[in-house]
């Protein structure tokens, strides 16, 4: 009787071990399903929504990025269209660009641009000018169905910084009235003053750049602004990063202190990296030069000069350098890692979204990260 009881507690225990062990593979089944159809990082990540503005430019890498990862785009701005003294805008976006947007619902808003002090002084101080510039632009908006405009005006003089603003109202005023948008790409700056250090350089900058914007307004005339925070460093200054996290988080400070919104603000990312190098032409003679490459381009270079690539803890970006001919070469990288840093404080901040230059010269490793921290936006 014994040995009859024990055998049959024996199997009673069995089975319940084998019920015990279903329901953990049932239980480790149900979770892996689940977390294959809503990772947990990832819905973590996309408590933030973000409004993701790309520019695009007329290579063909930049294209073949559109269309690669148009799905988490919200808006595609082509730096297609370019503004003169009269008022004239001239220019084209791909038909394949319009075409592939339309059917992924993503919004177009071309940009305008110059740099010519001359024709924007001109532009500014005419009225037909100005007139002809709206005109133009409600015609092609009209014609290829744009969200809008973005003006991108740079190197523009101190003196117009008043007749800029008034365009710009005037302007914003007449595509609105359309039920169309209107933002402006602006020129980085962390202060309304010109900058203590270096006080030629800092007076050229702010009487021939950033001191023609007048923020406040141009933002409370904007349905959104795109604050170019890239550029640190140029060909006019030494090598240095392209947009360090101190550099970065000033910019953004000095928007949040004027009272900007946060959800007016889509801050400018830079996906390119910096190269500088010595050159020589007939124009400058010997010089010190810096070309915006690609993250390709550098993998390139660092394997062409067996580089090696250094971080910066405290600039949130890497550099390499070596020599050739007895002279120093640099790179500062714009990667995935500096790309999350950066897409952290517009998260943190909840800002509109991001504003990137440019498709097709970006770390393919971007899009992860934007696809597990931010949900994309899809703009009706």
């Amino acid at each position: 009787m014994i040995v009859l009881l024990q055998g049959i507690m024996d199997r009673r225990y069995i089975e319940s071990k084998k019920v015990t062990i279903l329901s953990r593979i049932s239980t480790i089944w149900l979770a892996a399903l689940l977390a294959a159809a809503f990772p947990i990082s990832s819905a973590l990540g996309q408590e933030y929504s973000s409004e993701n503005l790309f520019y695009l430019v007329g290579s063909q890498n930049s294209y073949e990025s559109f269309v690669q990862h148009v799905d988490q785009i919200s808006i595609v701005c082509p730096a297609a269209y370019h503004i003169d003294g009269d008022g004239v805008i001239t220019g084209f976006v791909d038909p394949r660009v319009l075409k592939l947007a339309n059917e992924k619902g993503v919004k177009v808003m071309p940009l305008f641009a110059t740099f010519d002090q001359t024709e924007e002084h001109e532009l500014l101080n005419s009225v037909a000018a100005r007139d002809e510039a709206i005109r133009l632009m409600l015609f092609y908006a009209r014609e290829f169905n744009y969200y809008g405009w973005q003006f991108d005006v740079e190197n523009m003089n101190l003196r117009d910084r008043d007749t800029y603003t008034s365009f710009y109202q005037q302007a914003s005023d007449s595509l609105h009235k359309y039920g169309l948008k209107i933002s402006m790409a602006i020129v980085k700056s962390d202060q309304p003053a010109p900058e203590s250090g270096n006080p030629a350089f800092a007076r050229f900058l702010y009487e021939n750049d950033f001191g023609a914007f007048d923020v406040p307004k141009i933002a409370d005339a904007s349905d959104f602004i795109s604050f170019m925070t890239y550029d640190q460093h140029t060909s006019l200054t030494p090598p240095g990063p392209v947009a360090g996290m101190p550099w970065f988080t000033r910019m953004l400070d000095y928007l949040i202190k004027l009272g900007i919104p946060a959800d007016k603000i889509s801050i400018g990312l830079p996906d390119y990296s910096d190269y500088w190098f010595p050159t020589w032409d007939e124009k400058h003679g010997a010089h010190s030069t810096r070309d915006e490459i690609s993250y390709s381009a550098v993998q390139n270079l660092l394997d062409e000069f067996g580089a090696t690539e250094t971080w910066m803890p405290d600039q949130d970006e890497s550099y390499a350098y070596w020599e050739e001919g007895g002279v120093f070469n640099w790179l500062f990288v714009e990667d995935a890692k500096s790309f999350g840093a950066k897409l952290e404080l517009a998260k943190k901040n909840h800002l509109l979204g991001i504003s990137v230059w440019v498709l097709g010269m970006e770390d393919p490793a971007i899009w992860n990260i934007l696809a597990r921290e931010a949900r994309t936006t899809r703009i009706k």
